[in-house]
């Protein structure tokens, strides 16, 4: 009995221990308040322990939400460790809980930290944007500059350009694109300013090198764009913007080899009608080769593609014919000449300073004929005009002298022809004047080709008169670019 007594005692005891102390324990925890926290976390701050009074100021403002002093302390600690975003939110809340001027001032100052840490983390992020948009366009640059695509590296090279003026590998493969495509003064610049970010024997003489193939002009306007960089001035390679367009004037002189068979039958029967009138005499010049007199400005449409617009003047000249047979003369004469308005395609094929290109493009050919025919003195004379459509292709070379200029052969194969010639006809015997087409007669009529004026039947078996200037059409074109 006793030790069953004891044992009772000894669990009261135990089980009032654990009571007392889970009593004081409530009880120590109920008398932690706010201010407590405040305190604490008051402490660390002076001893710059900033990360544990956070932690405090944190538990005091938890406790009263209204505890500005807490907000204002957890505010310090941020704004010693340089967190001006976190510190200004505590700060509004000590200005809505205790506002006075010197909080709305303090308020202030930090607002304009925390603007100028947005302003520049957003121009951080932006520099990282463009610095990586950089790389990514210098990279393609490099690859097309190794397939010998150097139009296209050199557009990607400019393109980065704009966005850094400070890369020795930027200039350096911009310096050899130039050269490669024929354009040495803006080659000298960009390896001069590669030379000048990372000075070497090598670029150095070949930067002297190329400068000395420059004319005059070109020299001296390398010379200041390299003082200009040396001075810490930004220089823009190439006269114009990457995707600027390139302004052409080309003069394109030449010869046509017309083909005017009604005009041979016109002489061949002279000479069957004279030889048949026994002591007739004839004699007749007819033209086989004219000039070729073509201006065409053009613009690149990208770097390797133009459309011209091209208008030249074909000067065919004047088939005569004299016919005399005692004392009657008979004359003959037809002054040809066209036009040709066209577009011109052309496809610009290789790199470096000698290129081909290949073209094509519609055509439209106004011709005139000045007619005259003389018998005994007495002329009829008529201006007749038709006009032909056709096309053309083209092969040349362009070979480049320097940025501005270059030349080359080319030739064309034209197809154009033009017939139904009408105009206005006077006849000075009668003094009529009146209108009229051209026509080839046939069965061997001398003359042959005669006008059929208004109210004539037009003789059996006539057809209208011909002119064709199809065939082949070699020249030399002068290149001039803008």
């Amino acid at each position: 009995m006793f030790n069953t007594i004891k044992i009772i005692t000894l669990k009261n005891v135990c089980r009032g221990l654990l009571l007392t102390t889970l009593f004081l324990c409530v009880s120590n925890a109920q008398a932690v308040t706010s201010n407590d926290y405040y305190q604490a976390g008051l402490k660390l701050y002076n001893t710059k322990d900033y990360d544990k009074a956070i932690l405090y100021f944190g538990a005091a403002v938890k406790l009263d939400p209204q505890n500005a002093p807490a907000y204002q302390g957890r505010g310090n600690c941020y704004y010693a460790k340089g967190l001006y975003a976190n510190a200004l939110t505590d700060y509004k809340q000590v200005q809505h809980l205790r506002p006075s001027p010197q909080i709305d001032a303090f308020v202030a100052k930090v607002q304009t930290k925390v603007s100028s840490e947005q302003q520049i983390a957003s121009a951080t992020n932006a520099n990282m944007v463009a610095s990586s948009e950089y790389q990514e366009i210098l990279k393609k640059g490099q690859g097309e500059f190794q397939a010998k695509q150097y139009s296209a590296a050199i557009q990607d090279f400019e393109k980065a350009l704009h966005q850094n003026h400070s890369d020795f590998t930027l200039y350096y493969y911009m310096g050899l694109t130039y050269k490669l495509l024929g354009d040495m003064k803006d080659a000298v610049v960009a390896l001069g300013i590669a030379n000048q970010k990372k000075p070497t024997p090598q670029i150095a003489a070949y930067v002297k090198d190329l400068r000395a193939k420059l004319s005059q002009d070109d020299r001296d306007w390398a010379d200041e764009q390299l003082s200009a960089s040396a001075g810490g001035k930004e220089v823009n390679l190439h006269t114009k913007p990457a995707n600027a367009t390139d302004f052409v004037l080309r003069l394109e002189p030449g010869f046509v080899f017309p083909n005017i068979p009604d005009f041979n039958t016109e002489g061949n029967n002279g000479v069957t009608y004279a030889t048949n009138q026994g002591s007739a005499s004839y004699n007749a010049a007819i033209p086989n080769l004219s000039a070729f007199l073509g201006i065409e400005p053009v613009v690149n449409l990208e770097p390797d593609i133009e459309l011209g617009f091209l208008v030249a003047a074909i000067p065919i000249g004047t088939m005569s014919e004299n016919y005399s047979n005692g004392g009657q003369t008979q004359s003959y004469t037809f002054g040809v000449t066209a036009f040709e308005l066209g577009l011109n395609l052309r496809w610009v094929i290789g790199e470096g300073p000698v290129k081909f290109f290949v073209g094509a493009g519609p055509m439209l050919t106004p011709i005139s004929i000045s007619y005259t025919a003389t018998a005994n003195q007495v002329p009829l004379t008529g201006n007749f005009i038709s006009w032909g459509f056709g096309g053309q292709a083209q092969l040349g070379i362009d070979i480049h002298v320097d940025n501005n200029v270059s030349f080359g052969p080319f030739v064309s194969l034209q197809a154009v022809s033009a017939n139904n010639f009408t105009g206005n006809v006077t006849d000075n015997t009668n003094n009529i004047n009146t209108t009229g087409t051209l026509y080839t007669l046939s069965n061997g009529q001398w003359p042959t080709i005669v006008p059929v004026t208004a109210g004539q039947t037009v003789p059996s078996g006539a057809t209208p008169t011909t002119i064709d200037l199809s065939g082949v059409v070699p020249g030399f074109h002068l290149s001039m670019f803008f």
